[in-house]
């Protein structure tokens, strides 16, 4: 007898691989809509709750980046049951739970301790997003088109920051900051429905059910891939590319704010631009790598532009809203070029039944690390006072991954 899963899925032939490729695209835009929420409204978050300039720095910074240590937690230990179990049902629950938080996030938004157990939840839910993502593609889709297959489901990632201001703004200035995160929610729990029809392992799902592990050992798994050198080398690049951008992203909207007078209910799309560089570097850098190949090469020149955009940033003598606007676009242009290579380096390496874990294990590395990003930031403005120097202490790191990641060649 059919289970109630298999009762309501639709099988979809090899052409339709497009279709899950959107459903992928539209799952990391509304999760990162979800991550981002706090930054856009950080300004009223912290007027309703009193802070300070150095507590907003602070309180502000940890709020925002407190949901990478959980997200770092749930890649790792829950990527596992992608393996076990098959991606529909982990992304069902997934989505489910993000919806959830950001709701939450929003209901408690007065109680600062509440408000950062619910980003927790968060964290925990989407874990597990990109390591889904990462199997279902490598199912879908052949070797020479992973990599623009990834840079297309990644790009969900900064559409999802350039339009959550685009939508937040207005809202938060006209009702109020916690509406603009119901929203955000409403659009999670819509996206649950079909992904609960539509997402499979590949266009063969019955036979990936079949020779899915039933005793998938972690353990011995992340033994033989922290011994892997390719692995170590993945890693630590990725860390690094993630630790800035997340500083960045979680920033730029108060930065903004702060150093150039923008108002983000009136200008909202001017916060946007930055972003916008972001997918055009996705989509250059993975069309370089599957036609030209250098991606090792790739992914370095991404580390150093980006360390040396972020200090050009700050030490020009910035002037008005768009110049800085245009160099944060480079900054994530260049920083931006890397992201899918990661992902498909691990498609074409790593076997199928642990490419979930092995996804969950490298990116779960990289956003507990990732946390250091928006804190660090947070604390060289509280130290200092200045949004204009709180971007600098990114692109020390962005050299450290670059040694790290050329040492491991």
């Amino acid at each position: 007898m059919k289970s109630m899963r298999d009762r309501f899925s639709i099988d979809l032939p090899s052409k339709y691989k497009w279709l899950i490729l959107s459903l992928l695209f539209l799952t990391i835009l509304v999760a990162f809509m979800g991550r981002l929420s706090t930054s856009v409204a950080l300004e009223e978050i912290g007027e309703e709750l009193v802070w300070s300039r150095a507590e907003q720095g602070f309180l502000g910074g940890v709020l925002m980046g407190i949901f990478l240590i959980p997200y770092g937690f749930s890649n790792i230990f829950f990527s596992p049951n992608i393996d076990k179990y098959g991606p529909k049902m982990i992304l069902v629950g997934s989505m489910t739970g993000c919806s959830v938080a950001v709701f939450l996030g929003a209901f408690f938004g007065d109680n600062y301790i509440l408000f950062l157990l619910s980003r927790v939840l968060l964290g925990l839910s989407q874990g597990v997003m990109f390591p889904i993502a990462t199997k279902v593609i490598a199912g879908w889709f052949s070797k020479k088109t992973r990599g623009r297959a990834n840079s297309i489901f990644m790009i969900g990632a900064p559409v999802g920051i350039s339009i959550s201001p685009i939508l937040m703004g207005p809202i938060i200035h006209s009702m109020g900051w916690r509406y603009s995160f119901y929203l955000i929610a409403l659009f999670g729990f819509l996206l649950v429905i079909p992904i609960f029809l539509f997402i499979t392992d590949n266009p063969s799902e019955r036979r990936t059910n079949q020779n899915r592990k039933k005793n998938n050992d972690m353990l011995e798994a992340f033994k033989r891939l922290f011994k892997d050198r390719d692995f170590q080398q993945i890693t630590v690049g990725f860390t690094a590319v993630n630790t800035v951008f997340w500083g960045t992203s979680l920033w730029i909207p108060s930065y903004l704010e702060h150093t150039t007078g923008l108002n983000l209910g009136n200008n909202a799309y001017l916060a946007a631009i930055p972003y916008l560089g972001s997918i055009l570097g996705m989509l250059i850098g993975s069309w370089v790598s599957d036609v030209k190949g250098n991606t090792d090469g790739i992914i370095m020149f991404s580390l150093l532009t980006s360390g040396l955009m972020i200090i050009i940033l700050t030490f020009s003598p910035v002037e008005g809203a768009m110049m800085a606007i245009f160099l944060l676009f480079l900054v994530f242009l260049t920083g931006q070029l890397a992201p899918p290579l990661f992902f498909t380096k691990l498609q074409n390496s790593i076997r199928g039944d642990e490419l979930g874990s092995a996804t969950g294990l490298m990116n779960g590395i990289a956003n507990t690390f990732g946390v250091v990003g928006p804190v660090s930031v947070g604390i060289v403005i509280a130290l200092t006072g200045a949004y204009t120097h709180g971007l600098i202490a990114l692109s020390v790191i962005a050299f450290a991954g670059l040694v790290g990641f050329e040492r491991l060649l």
